[in-house]
Formats: C-alpha cells, structure tokens, sequence
C-alpha cells in the first residue's frame, strides 16, 4: 500500500517540502473553504467538516500542541469560528 499527501485546497500552492510545512499554507486552505462555501460551491457540513479534518487529522494533537503546531490549531480553530457565524 503506497501512502500518499492528503491536499484539502486545490487552489492552494504547496510551498517549501510536500505537505503543510508552514503556517500560510494551513491559513491559505482554511480561506480556500471558507471562499468556496461563500460561493456556494461546498455546503457548509463540506466545509466544517474538511477544517475538523485538517484540525484533527494533519495537526496531530497526539502529543502536547507546541510552537507552530498550536498556532496552526489556533488558525484553524478560528476559521471554524467564522463558518459557525456565517451560517446564522
């Protein structure tokens, strides 16, 4: 079995190595879905549920959230915020 790189934004350009490596890329999906969600192109349980998924899934919280790891949470996090206000 061949592991591959999950991409959750097509429109956004991988920097530096493969993968989310710097914390623009993390802020550039998260405004990726949030723009396609305005757009109406996703349905908002498409775009919470690809934030969760890059909450949980590529920032790991397995260990103790530190340095870049808990910015990145906190990036994410806060877009999720904003998808919850959009909606009502």
């Amino acid at each position: 079995m061949s592991r591959r790189n999950i991409y959750l934004g097509k429109r956004v350009r991988d920097t530096g190595k493969k993968g989310l490596d710097n914390l623009r890329e993390v802020r550039d999906i998260c405004k990726a879905i949030l723009e396609d969600y305005k757009k109406k192109k996703i349905p908002y349980a498409t775009a919470m549920r690809r934030l969760v998924f890059l909450r949980t899934t590529v920032i790991k919280r397995s260990e103790r959230l530190v340095g870049k790891k808990r910015k990145a949470y906190a990036i994410v996090r806060k877009y999720e915020e904003q998808l919850r206000r959009m909606r009502k």
